[in-house]
């Protein structure tokens, strides 16, 4: 193997200068390829997401009958709405934020009958809370939608929030700790 021995000659003005543009020019070419690529990604990014978007929120917009709403697995379903039963006891406060991570609020009622049904399957002594509560010291009853309370039963008054059980409607202190129903819409297939 023969290594060159031969002597470097100095660069001349001309060659430094050359290998300056040389070094330049591939600042330049690789400063154009980030910025390409970060233009490219911004585009993506601007015509790409709200399309998606714009599909979940017309899927979520669907109608449909009542009759053909589904409901999440290990839901029951009653007239357009779901409900689960869900056996572990918080506060009332506590509850109703464990049912908006479902997607669900505490059970709201749209009439006596959905009541009724529910009250039917509750076994006795059993007791979960619900989305009904006193808005303010006036006493006042209204759902966690925002809704007053339709008066489905007389509430059993001896608190701020309001719980169903077997025989009715009743309600004590918010830090109560008791099991509790969620309820949300069904959805279109």
């Amino acid at each position: 193997m023969q290594t060159d021995t031969s002597p470097r000659l100095p660069q001349t003005s001309h060659e430094r200068r050359h290998h300056r543009l040389m070094f330049d020019a591939k600042k330049v070419l690789t400063l154009w390829t980030l910025l390409g690529g970060a233009v490219a990604v911004l585009l993506w990014g601007f015509f790409s997401f709200p399309r998606e978007f714009t599909v979940t929120r017309t899927a979520r917009n669907k109608t449909c009958d009542d009759e053909v709403k589904l409901c999440p697995k290990d839901w029951n379903k009653l007239r357009q709405n779901c409900f689960s039963r869900i056996q572990h006891k918080n506060s009332w406060l506590t509850a109703n934020d464990t049912c908006e991570l479902h997607d669900a609020t505490l059970a709201v009622f749209i009439d006596k009958t959905e009541v009724e049904i529910l009250m039917n399957q509750i076994r006795e002594m059993k007791t979960y809370w619900i989305g009904l509560h006193r808005q303010n010291l006036l006493g006042i009853w209204v759902w966690t939608n925002g809704s007053k309370y339709n008066n489905l039963h007389e509430i059993q008054d001896h608190g701020q929030c309001a719980f169903v059980h077997q025989k009715g409607i009743d309600s004590t202190s918010c830090e109560d700790q008791k099991e509790f129903i969620c309820t949300r819409e069904g959805q279109c297939p």
